[in-house]
């Protein structure tokens, strides 16, 4: 399939979707941002306290290993990353040309192996589960089309009691 020929206005539908279901499927983010300037996601997960700095040091080191392993085993080359507390929330920012749907689920199993007793989660226990396959296929297809073209505008999306929403982030 060639992903390289979408309108601006396919790439903004696409650019809110990734977010929305981003969201969906992963309780524990309350925030990502999709940065169209540097063409990167920038997810966060709500903490109930900041970490000490120990257990930061210790987590970062951490994830940032087990990232670098698992790029080397994907064959990922150039990948850009950040991990950093600020603002009662812990900010994962990955660079979309490297970034994968199969990332998205070691990150999270990572930071709530390091962070689980401070991270807050929305935990909706009505949740669809067709809804939540459905949304989970789509993202590796989304990821795949916003590499491809250039993403128009910046989204960001936020979880607020169980209700996700997407906005044009220039306007907020």
């Amino acid at each position: 399939m060639d992903y390289s020929k979408g309108t601006d206005s396919e790439v903004n539908m696409d650019s809110i979707q990734l977010v929305a279901s981003l969201l969906i499927c992963y309780p524990e983010f309350s925030k990502i941002t999709l940065d169209s300037k540097s063409k990167a996601i920038i997810m966060e997960l709500s903490v109930k306290e900041a970490p000490d700095q120990e257990t930061m040091a210790a987590g970062e080191d951490f994830i940032v290993d087990s990232l670098k392993l698992y790029h080397s085993l994907e064959y990922t080359r150039g990948a850009k990353f950040a991990f950093f507390y600020q603002d009662f929330a812990l900010h994962i920012y990955r660079d979309l040309d490297t970034f994968s749907h199969g990332e998205v689920g070691l990150l999270l199993s990572l930071l709530k192996d390091k962070f689980g007793a401070i991270i807050i989660s929305d935990d909706n226990r009505d949740a669809d589960e067709e809804l939540l396959a459905t949304q989970a296929e789509m993202i590796d297809h989304r990821i795949r089309f916003l590499k491809e073209n250039r993403i128009p505008e910046s989204m960001v999306g936020v979880r607020e009691e169980g209700r996700v929403m997407v906005y044009d982030h220039d306007l907020l």
